[in-house]
């Protein structure tokens, strides 16, 4: 059982959280079973890398290793993805993916650079040097210049146009292991190989809330309202942005929750786990909708499309998969 026991202000929305220690509680787990899916679209060896679209959903970027696949998801058109050009130049691992604009695609390296490119075109715009650890994960703020990674289990702030350590915090209790940015960007939520959720108030670099949570947190991502964490164990839990005097938590998958995304409109989140399946989850009453099926190894990325009627996920083989996402 995980222990709600740190209790501090939340800034984001209601400024007091009460004194009182709340306990947590799991879900009801009376409720008809979930709905199963197959895959509409697949596709083979897109690679094992980081997958993220672009803010109008027409592309999806994947990257593999090295390079950056980008492919044409069809969207408004409904046509099948198809592969466009490949992104070439990294000379290591691609640890960080994200849009910071519907043509403008940021990677973050172990070749200690990051690259801004066009993707309507294929050019490189852009690359700087940064000073990255060899272990570590990166979150790259949409819409911004900014970056955050967990270098040597410090939180580290960046501009990764100028390539540039804004600010730093050290947890102190134990490595920080998952970061997730807000929608609005204001906010970076932390996650410790103890257990810790904490979040940053990025402007002031102050901790607005801090949660034990006694389990070593896995993936995490965070919506306008929530923010939803997976274990190793194949359980997922919610916190919300106001009082809350319980943490609910469902264990709905039988391998450790690799990834967990939000649909745009933050009423539904998925979970990508190390048994081949992907769950949608209701936010409002934890209970899962439907189980994505078709995956033969662990799944590692999961994301909705912006328009929320597409869920895709990638595997361990490389294999993308996209399916119709439950209607809102």
């Amino acid at each position: 059982m995980r222990i709600f026991i740190c209790i501090f202000s939340w800034v984001l929305i209601i400024g007091h959280v009460s004194g009182q220690s709340p306990t947590v509680s799991a879900a009801s787990a009376t409720h008809a079973p979930e709905q199963i899916k197959r895959p509409d679209f697949t596709i083979t060896n897109a690679g094992a890398g980081i997958i993220t679209y672009n803010p109008t959903g027409h592309y999806l970027a994947v990257a593999a290793g090295e390079t950056i696949r980008i492919y044409d998801t069809g969207i408004p058109d409904g046509r099948t993805p198809n592969w466009t050009r490949t992104l070439t130049g990294h000379a290591a691992q691609i640890l960080g993916l994200g849009f910071s604009g519907p043509n403008t695609l940021v990677s973050v390296s172990l070749d200690q650079t990051a690259r801004i490119w066009n993707i309507d075109t294929g050019k490189l715009l852009h690359t700087t040097k940064m000073q990255l650890d060899k272990q570590l994960c990166f979150a790259i703020a949409p819409g911004k210049s900014l970056a955050a990674d967990t270098s040597s289990g410090r939180v580290r702030l960046w501009n990764f146009e100028m390539g540039e350590v804004l600010k730093s915090f050290e947890p102190g209790d134990s490595w920080a292991s998952v970061l997730a940015f807000t929608p609005d960007e204001k906010s970076l939520v932390i996650g410790t190989e103890k257990g810790v959720l904490r979040v940053m108030d990025v402007a002031s670099w102050k901790l607005a809330k801090t949660i034990d949570l006694d389990s070593p947190i896995k993936s995490l991502a965070a919506s306008a309202e929530h923010i939803t964490v997976g274990y190793s164990d194949g359980t997922v839990a919610i916190l919300n942005f106001g009082d809350q005097s319980s943490i609910p938590e469902v264990k709905k998958q039988k391998g450790i929750i690799n990834a967990l995304a939000f649909s745009p409109n933050g009423e539904q989140f998925a979970s990508a786990s190390d048994d081949h399946s992907v769950k949608v989850w209701d936010i409002a009453t934890l209970k899962p909708i439907c189980s994505l099926e078709g995956h033969s190894a662990a799944v590692l990325s999961v994301a909705f499309s912006p328009d929320g009627k597409t869920v895709t996920s990638r595997d361990s083989n490389g294999v993308l998969n996209f399916w119709a996402a439950p209607k809102q």
